[in-house]
């Protein structure tokens, strides 16, 4: 995770707020198969559903404001 924290640093648009340790670690605890298994299976969310407000979230906690 502390490659591709520092992959997306490279792009320079992450919060400066945020260190790649953060960043991995935002990441990884996001991106449990546990959530997925509670979301896509017992709360019946689509997969698609699932990619797509991960990434909202994703964008919203590690992206520097436009």
């Amino acid at each position: 995770m502390r490659d591709f924290a520092a992959d997306l640093r490279a792009t320079g648009e992450l919060r400066e707020d945020l260190d790649d340790d953060t960043v991995a670690d935002i990441i990884w605890s996001m991106n449990g198969t546990e959530y997925w298994m509670l979301l896509v299976e017992q709360r019946h969310w689509t997969p698609d559903t699932f990619r797509d407000r991960l990434a909202d979230a994703w964008r919203r906690l590690l992206l520097a404001e436009p």
